[in-house]
Order: C-alpha cells, then sequence, then structure tokens
C-alpha cells in the first residue's frame, strides 16, 4: 500500500498571482499526480504527473480567491492508493466595508453608490443606482422572509405612477422604478402592501461574499445599520455594525 508521508506548501497564506512551492514525499508508490481542486472539491482538468516524491512551483491564478487547494494522488503497481490535499489561503485584495468583518471569506470590490429606500407596509424597497437595480425585501407577520432583486427598467418616457390606483388615507402609492416593479411584478404589491412613506435617498455601500455558489450579499441602510441579504433570496436581516472602513 502506498503511503504519503507529507504534502505541504511554503507558505500558509499568499496573494492571487503568486507562485508558491508545494513539496511532497511518498513510498510505496509507482505513479504520482497532482491536481487543482475546484471550490467545490471536485477535481479540476489542471493536473500535473509529479515524481512519487518532489517539490514543485505552482502559480496561483490571479483570478482566484479565498484559497487554493490542491491534491495529490499516488499509485502503486498493483493499482492501490492514498491522497492527501494541502491548501493555500489566499489575502483578500478588499476589506468588508463595515467592522467587524461578517464572514470567512473575501469580499467583492466595495460599490458606493447613489441609492434610495422606501418603506412599505409588510416590508421594504431599496435602489442602487450604480447596479440598476431594486432590491425587494419582505416582512411576514413583522418578521424578516424573503428578499428580491430586480433590473431597474422604469424610464423618463414611461409614467411615474397608475392614477387609477388609489391609496388609502396616510399610505402612498411608489412612483417611478419602485412603482413599476410594484405593478407589474408578480406578488410583490400583495407582498409589500402601500407605501408608508416617499423615497428616501443616500448614499450606499455593496458588497457580496465570493464562494463559487450562494452567496450572500451586504448594502449599507439610510440608517447606517446593514442589510444583510441571505443567499439565493432566501432570509435577511438588519446589522448594527460596530463602525466601518469604508466612508460613502
Amino acid at each position: 500500500m502506498p503511503t504519503i508521508l507529507s504534502f505541504t506548501t511554503d507558505v500558509e497564506w499568499a496573494n492571487a498571482g503568486d507562485t508558491v512551492t508545494v513539496m511532497w514525499a511518498s513510498e510505496g508508490a509507482t505513479r504520482a499526480v497532482m491536481t487543482k481542486l475546484l471550490p467545490t472539491g471536485q477535481l479540476s482538468s489542471t493536473y500535473w504527473d509529479v515524481a512519487t516524491s518532489g517539490s514543485m512551483e505552482v502559480m496561483i491564478p490571479a483570478e482566484e480567491s479565498n484559497w487554493v487547494s490542491l491534491m495529490l494522488y499516488v499509485e502503486n503497481a498493483a493499482g492501490k492508493n492514498a491522497m492527501a490535499t494541502a491548501t493555500v489561503r489566499l489575502y483578500c485584495p478588499w476589506s468588508w466595508f463595515f467592522v467587524p468583518p461578517p464572514e470567512d471569506v473575501c469580499p467583492t470590490e466595495p460599490l458606493i453608490s447613489a441609492a434610495a429606500e422606501q418603506q412599505f407596509e409588510r416590508g421594504t424597497m431599496i435602489w442602487v443606482g450604480a447596479e440598476d437595480a431594486i432590491y425587494v425585501v419582505y416582512r411576514i407577520g413583522g418578521v424578516p422572509a424573503h428578499w428580491q432583486r430586480f433590473q431597474d427598467q422604469w424610464d423618463e418616457s414611461q409614467p411615474a405612477e397608475d392614477p387609477a390606483l388609489v391609496p388609502p388615507e396616510g399610505l402612498q402609492q411608489p412612483i417611478r422604478g419602485f412603482g413599476l416593479i410594484w405593478r407589474e411584478r408578480s406578488g410583490v404589491r400583495d407582498g409589500l402592501g402601500w407605501a408608508l412613506e416617499g423615497e428616501q435617498a443616500f448614499t450606499t455601500i455593496v458588497q457580496r461574499t465570493t464562494r463559487f455558489k450562494y452567496n450572500a450579499w451586504y448594502l449599507l441602510a439610510r440608517d447606517d445599520q446593514v442589510w444583510y441579504l441571505g443567499p439565493e433570496g432566501s432570509h435577511w436581516a438588519r446589522i448594527v455594525p460596530e463602525g466601518f472602513t469604508l466612508t460613502p
């Protein structure tokens, strides 16, 4: 039975684009292959036939984030095999815009943008101008529920509102981009109810996690709290940060 005695890198942390040295030793093996693992843990198409013991320099692709994992596979003449993995953590090129950092994962580059929020009977709409996007967060029974993200498709050639829709006293019909989504997207109007106030302009910061999939979004709210929008529109929450690393 072949045995992998060691499989290590010369550094625990590196930057994307760096070259690291990988070292390994085995006994009882007649063949060895080293491969890069995908973020999902699956084998990638990048592999090298290597000596059963030795070292090699590996360049970390510039587009990588969070970590890079390699796997060593050794085999003997009888087809018996052994495997081991080595991981290099990657420094984040960007910091989260608020502290403490919300997750042990790198964020995207912070996007500072003109924004607006509008409160509704059962939720909130958030416009992020730099993305041409509108986020809709819902409350059910006063408790945070799911959220959705839409492209803002309203322009000045379209009506700002529908005069046939008359809100109850003390409530409002949303206008412009909020109004278009509210009127025409299935479930939005019924989910949110009427607006409690007009749109409130502010400046936001947007970042998301950089996982292979199931990423979360973080948006600076107009009251200096942070909207946490969970993966795949599943849930949301409000975070009260200790401070900020960027000034919008």
